[in-house]
């Protein structure tokens, strides 16, 4: 699973670098926008599941990534998204940005390891 992940993350690298070297935000439009934020996301994916089963191997002692592991990657990799949101919003102060994707991400893992 960390192998598809990983194939992913390349894929969506490489869209996205192409997206950003090519093209302007006027020239995408709306959908072109929201594969931007689609393709932060699986590269983000694919760090944080990275990161997640280095720390479930080296701190866990665990073989192997759980379903529970998935999701908490899934729920951190939105946080760079979570963030770019919170930026296009016009808040006031980057530290409130800052401080509002970290409360959301960290208020969606609550519930997750609650479920």
């Amino acid at each position: 699973m960390n192998r598809v992940f990983l194939f992913m993350a390349i894929v969506a690298a490489v869209i996205l670098s192409a997206m950003l070297f090519f093209t302007t935000p006027a020239e995408l439009g709306p959908l072109g926008i929201f594969v931007f934020f689609v393709m932060t996301y699986l590269v983000m994916l694919g760090v944080t599941t990275l990161i997640v089963g280095i720390f479930v191997k080296l701190i866990l002692k665990k073989k192997s990534m759980g379903w529970k592991d998935y999701a908490d990657a899934a729920v951190l990799a939105f946080w760079p998204v979570m963030l770019l949101i919170f930026i296009s919003l016009g808040t006031a102060n980057l530290w409130f940005s800052l401080i509002g994707a970290t409360i959301s991400v960290a208020l969606i893992l609550f519930l997750i390891r609650k479920v």
